[in-house]
């Protein structure tokens, strides 16, 4: 029986021992929006608590493949344990949907939720590239402390960017680390060299879960690059990130050949793996 299959089984230890499963691997990009799709689908209808624990604890492992609607479907999900609310405020993408108002220091504006779940005091990107911060949510007359999607809300904004907002903006959690996933799978090798080495330019500002999503992003890079100079980048950005290095990652990196690789990125892979 395949993990998918598995997740939904009618046996709810099935159901977990598949969610550990998950957890364990770094997966290629089809296979992770498969399981994915399939995590989030059998999260959502859980039932069994140590199941459910099982799967939400899974999520980080295939969060470069959860698409829009998988993120709805989780967002559903309350109260949301601490892992899951962070993986949905790191989806977070909100639309400024009025004008807005400079206030002071802040600015005041309406925004929609367009993906995740921005929580106050999760700082987000403007279309420049400038940090906002999510000061206040006000949901129908109301403070709440996270904004689910597709809904709108008051919201008071603060930091570099709020004062140039335009309507119909949107507002990213840092998006940079998604944008990193992604590049790690271009097909030119030059955009995989510098898409590795910007993991590393700040190693400290990544969060332990964003940390942990890259380095499987980058050990999965690492496994398939044929590009010494590229996996010279990949493997240099894996030693910056180093205290975000997960088991799953590291199981990956020892399936590499040193045998097999460019002698001036060995001594890398043995750093990575020494005890």
């Amino acid at each position: 029986m395949g993990l998918t299959q598995q997740l939904a089984s009618p046996d709810p230890r099935e159901r977990e021992a598949a969610a550990h499963a998950v957890a364990r691997a770094v997966w290629d990009p089809d296979a992770e929006t498969v399981l994915a799709a399939a995590l989030a689908a059998a999260a959502a209808d859980e039932e069994d608590p140590a199941a459910r624990r099982a799967q939400l604890e899974a999520l980080p492992a295939v969060e470069g493949g959860l698409g829009d609607a998988d993120l709805e479907r989780l967002g559903r999900l309350w109260p949301a344990p601490p892992a899951l609310d962070r993986l949905l405020a790191r989806a977070g993408r909100l639309q400024v949907c009025a004008p807005a108002r400079p206030s002071g220091a802040a600015t005041l504006t309406e925004v929609r939720c367009l993906r995740g779940a921005p929580h106050t005091g999760l700082g987000l990107r403007t279309p420049e590239g400038a940090w906002v911060v999510l000061e206040r949510i006000e949901f129908q007359g109301r403070a709440v402390a996270r904004l689910e999607t597709g809904r709108t809300a008051r919201v008071l904004l603060s930091g570099p960017g709020a004062r140039d907002l335009g309507e119909w903006d949107r507002l990213e959690a840092d998006p940079r680390a998604r944008e990193y996933v992604r590049l790690l799978r271009a097909p030119d090798p030059r955009v995989r060299e510098l898409a590795a080495a910007g993991t590393a330019d700040w190693p400290d500002s990544w969060d332990p879960d964003t940390g942990r999503l890259l380095c499987a992003a980058l050990a999965r890079a690492a496994r398939a690059e044929a590009d010494p100079e590229a996996l010279e980048s990949q493997l240099h950005a894996l030693l910056q990130l180093g205290d975000h290095l997960a088991p799953p990652a590291l199981a990956l990196l020892r399936t590499l050949d040193p045998a097999a690789l460019p002698a001036p990125v060995r001594p890398y892979l043995d750093e990575l793996l020494a005890p």
